[in-house]
C-alpha cells in the first residue's frame, strides 16, 4: 500500500476530523488491512500521507491494541485483563487458553507456530457485565466464559474460516 492509496482513502473523510492528527487512526486502519499488520513500510505511507513524523505514527499505532505492529495469526483473540475480568478469572482463563493452544502465555500477544490463532490481552472490553471476556477479531465480544468454552472457542476458531456470526 502506498501514500497514495492511503491519502486517497482519507481525503474524503478529512472534513470530518477538526484536526487534522486524527486522521492518523483511520489511516493507519487502512493501512492495516493490507497485511493485517503495519510493517515499518506501512507506518511511513501514513506518515507520508498524513504528513506526520513516522515517529508520531508509529506513536499513535503502538497505542491500541487493534494495530498491530507484529505478525498476527488470521484470528486474534483478545482476552481483557482489567479488574472486573480479572476478579472474575481472566487470568486463568489467558493461562488456560494458552496452554489449550501449547504456546507458552507472555504479556502481550503470543502467536501460534502455525499462525492461525494470536492470543492477545486487552486493557478493556467494555464489558464488565460479561466478565470475563473475550473479543473474536475485535468484532465479537463473548462472555462470561468458561475454560472448556473458551476451549471450544479456540478448536471452532482453529477450524473454521469465518467465527459464527453471533456468540451470546
Amino acid at each position: 500500500m502506498t501514500a497514495a492509496d492511503i491519502k486517497a482513502h482519507i481525503d474524503p473523510i478529512r472534513h470530518e476530523y477538526a484536526d487534522g492528527r486524527s486522521l492518523v487512526l483511520p489511516a493507519l486502519k487502512y493501512a492495516q488491512t493490507e497485511q493485517g499488520w503495519l510493517p515499518p513500510e506501512a507506518l511511513a505511507a501514513v506518515a507520508e500521507a498524513t504528513g506526520y513524523s513516522q515517529a508520531y505514527v508509529e506513536s499513535v499505532a503502538s497505542f491500541y491494541d487493534r494495530l498491530y505492529l507484529e505478525p498476527v495469526g488470521k484470528r486474534v483473540v483478545s482476552v481483557c485483563i482489567t479488574l472486573s475480568c480479572m476478579l472474575r478469572g481472566s487470568d486463568e482463563l489467558i493461562e488456560g487458553m494458552c496452554e489449550h493452544l501449547g504456546v507458552e502465555h507472555s504479556h502481550g500477544a503470543v502467536t501460534t507456530p502455525d499462525g492461525a490463532i494470536t492470543i492477545q490481552e486487552a486493557q478493556c472490553l467494555g464489558a464488565c457485565d460479561k466478565a470475563p471476556c473475550i473479543q473474536v477479531d475485535a468484532e465479537n465480544t463473548i462472555g462470561p466464559l468458561g475454560q472448556s468454552e473458551a476451549n471450544a472457542l479456540l478448536d471452532e476458531l482453529r477450524a473454521a474460516d469465518r467465527p459464527r456470526e453471533l456468540w451470546r
